[in-house]
């Protein structure tokens, strides 16, 4: 079985400050904050907490990152403080890291020494046609 601690999904582990911009008909907002990464359940998996504000509005989310049967692929699931909650899928190849959940798509670029994180969520809708939603920045602390 696919263990976490041996996915490339530990290069994620840490604290990172979050900084981007979120795109809307209305304007841009500025986001930032703090995202963390940390083995839990003796390293069967990552819990990862975002503390975000997004223009004026405090965000959190918990997520639980479980590793896949396919190498270097995990299934995320999350739940925020608006109560919303889902399942989406990780896939960290190389540098190359893109996550995909119903109606939205990340993504990014981690560097070399897993120091920064850049890229894009997307808004994708059911023609496949994808809306820039959030310009994203995370940066290991």
């Amino acid at each position: 079985m696919s263990t976490i601690t041996t996915s490339r999904f530990k290069r994620l582990l840490g604290t990172w400050n979050t900084s981007g911009k979120i795109i809307t008909k209305e304007g841009n907002m500025e986001l930032r904050g703090t995202d963390s990464y940390e083995w839990i359940l003796d390293g069967n998996f990552i819990l990862h907490k975002a503390h975000v504000m997004m223009g004026d509005e405090k965000g959190e989310t918990h997520e639980i990152i479980i590793p896949d049967s396919i190498p270097d692929t995990a299934q995320m699931q999350y739940f925020n403080s608006k109560g919303e909650h889902g399942i989406m899928r990780g896939e960290l190849t190389e540098n190359t890291f893109i996550i995909r959940g119903e109606g939205i798509i990340f993504e990014g670029i981690i560097n070399e020494d897993d120091t920064q994180i850049t890229g894009h969520w997307y808004l994708q809708s059911e023609h496949d046609t994808r809306e820039l939603f959030i310009e994203l920045k995370l940066e290991k602390r």
